[in-house]
């Protein structure tokens, strides 16, 4: 399964949850809730990262550029 987290343009923190753990079937749904989040950061000037969740799993983090749009339409 491939995860995309995608940011706005002037965010730089991300907290989401792990798709591939919420569907495992071990545990109790907070039990998985709980171990799915995913917490991290991006700078400002860069605009592909990943990240791992606690088991592993890799998440692809994208930054969204609106053509068009400047970094002040997102401060």
């Amino acid at each position: 399964m491939s995860q995309v987290v995608y940011l706005r343009p002037g965010d730089t923190t991300f907290a989401v949850r792990c798709e591939t753990c919420l569907n495992a079937r071990e545990g109790s749904l907070a039990a998985r809730q709980r171990r799915a989040r995913v917490e991290g950061s991006l700078r400002r000037d860069v605009d592909v990262g990943f990240r791992s969740c606690r088991l592993g799993h890799r998440l692809l983090v994208k930054r969204v550029r609106l053509v068009g749009a400047t970094s002040r339409d997102f401060a």
